[in-house]
């Protein structure tokens, strides 16, 4: 699957790349440091963070996002991933907004990237979207990425790497508990 087929539609794309900051398991991290977190939002049209104690936020945000993702492709508890959004929630202000040619849309006021994040993060929901932004099934991989088949049945970031180890895998599992 080509790299474009992967982009998710409007703003949910930058949920995409946030949540993908973090190559797993050890991988580089764009949010490493203060400075690497302050490039990133910055190139991404979001306000930096103020000081270490909001890249820490920032990146535990991240995977509270990542949570999500992973119940989106049918894995985890859906509740307790929501829940893991509150300490987020309580260090923003959002706010409804008119705007002309949209109507009603939830606004952060604070316009820091967590707020941005999640008023995106709720629009998509609003149009149907959010369900199709997932995260990988393979545990050490769990890289986001945008389901576009019809029938919503991706698992895997991509067949090539993750599905076809996890095929192998259980393949290779089928054969060791199989007598004879």
């Amino acid at each position: 699957m080509s790299a474009v087929a992967d982009l998710a539609p409007g703003g949910l794309e930058l949920v995409r790349r946030f949540v993908n900051t973090v190559e797993l398991p050890n991988g580089p991290d764009e949010l490493d440091t203060l400075e690497q977190a302050r490039g990133w939002c910055l190139s991404h049209g979001l306000a930096p963070p103020k000081d270490c104690t909001h890249v820490r936020l920032l990146r535990d945000f991240r995977e509270a996002l990542r949570d999500l993702l992973f119940v989106n492709n049918g894995e985890g508890d859906a509740a307790s991933a929501w829940e893991r959004l509150n300490p987020f929630l309580a260090s923003t202000r959002l706010s409804l907004a008119v705007s002309p040619d949209r109507g009603l849309e939830l606004a952060p006021e604070d316009k820091g990237p967590i707020a941005s994040l999640l008023a995106t993060v709720y629009e998509s929901q609003l149009q149907g979207t959010w369900t199709r932004l997932r995260a990988c099934r393979k545990s050490s991989c769990r890289f986001a990425y945008y389901d576009r088949t019809k029938n919503a049945s991706r698992a895997w970031c991509s067949m090539a790497s993750c599905g076809n180890q996890a095929k192998a895998q259980r393949r290779r599992q089928r054969e060791r508990l199989s007598p004879g």
